[in-house]
């Protein structure tokens, strides 16, 4: 329950290209820093968006979402977001 070894986990799974797992706790846990998570998963450039997706979509950061999306080409994504 400690939101740095949340944080810790997430960061180094996204690190050794686990995306499931981040994908899997990002949307599980209610144990890390939204936005210190959110910044680190725009920074790290996942090849898969869903991680950011269920942090922004989560914790209320939708624009920052659509912009990092659109900025990043990954139009799938939002496309998806948006349907969902």
């Amino acid at each position: 329950e400690d939101p740095i070894i949340h944080f810790k986990y997430i960061e180094a799974a996204a690190k050794t290209g686990q995306i499931k797992e981040v994908e899997r706790v990002t949307r599980e846990s209610n144990f890390y820093d939204p936005e210190k998570t959110k910044n680190f998963l725009m920074e790290a450039k996942l090849p898969d968006a869903r991680p950011l997706i269920n942090v922004c979509d989560r914790f209320g950061f939708v624009p920052d979402l659509t912009h990092y999306l659109y900025s990043n080409n990954m139009l799938r994504y939002i496309e998806g977001y948006v349907q969902k």
